[in-house]
């Protein structure tokens, strides 16, 4: 039996109204590496949570709107407009489920964002407004596959190990990020402009990228370990 991952899916009215939505690189990306993906509706009870977990081996926690900057004790910047509250919530009751339970966690994009928040850390609402000298971090939507800024990862971190030691370029659609990493998290991966572009918590059986591996696994076999190394995790989960 394939390891089932799960990853949440919500309604997003700025997209198309009256449907739950993912991309479907994510579902894609995991049928790829060896998993069956389970998706996971949020519909304003967090407590539902607890009825998935059971059905799960691996989380997969993917991209989309900006946290909700009252989950880590802040008022929105102007910059920052929309939000999702009830998924951000059942989203942050699946990922305390998971590592509860020991389950393999990968968090994409907004993923590392919520997993930060998550265990205690803060993010920066708006790049271009609170980091000096930022580099460009938000590519056209148009080229998601085209790699665009430089990522340096930590010599002997799992995402070298997975990604390997050579010159590693990413694709960036991001305007929220990493500041403050949680307790128990080891940064593993920073752009050239010094964001934070990758953590890992061996602890908590759960590593995170700010770049989106899911719309470069076909064209670039190198990202494809990420989404593989989530299922044999998954795989090690589900044989206990």
């Amino acid at each position: 039996m394939r390891p089932v991952i799960g990853m949440i899916t919500a309604p997003n009215p700025k997209l198309l109204h009256g449907r739950h939505l993912i991309n479907t690189s994510y579902v894609r990306a995991v049928i790829a590496a060896g998993g069956t993906p389970l998706l996971i509706p949020s519909d304003g009870d967090d407590g539902l949570a607890a009825e998935y977990l059971p059905l799960l081996h691996g989380l997969l926690v993917p991209g989309g709107e900006d946290v909700t900057p009252a989950l880590y004790g802040e008022d929105p910047l102007r910059q920052v407009t929309f939000m999702n509250e009830e998924k951000d919530r059942m989203e942050l009751a699946l990922i305390r489920g998971a590592v509860d339970r020991g389950m393999p966690v990968f968090g994409i994009c907004r993923g590392i964002q919520l997993l930060n928040v998550c265990f205690g850390g803060t993010l920066y609402q708006d790049l271009p407004a609170q980091y000096p000298g930022v580099l460009g971090h938000a590519q056209d939507m148009a080229i998601r596959g085209q790699l665009t800024h430089r990522v340096t990862l930590e010599p002997d971190s799992l995402l070298e190990k997975l990604l390997g030691g050579e010159p590693l370029s990413v694709n960036s659609y991001h305007h929220q990020a990493v500041r403050t990493p949680a307790p128990g998290f080891t940064v593993t991966a920073r752009a050239a402009d010094g964001v934070i572009e990758g953590v890992e918590d061996p602890e908590r059986n759960l590593y995170a990228v700010q770049w989106h591996p899911e719309d470069l696994v076909e064209s670039h076999p190198r990202f494809r370990p990420l989404f593989r190394h989530l299922v044999e995790r998954a795989e090690q989960y589900a044989g206990r």
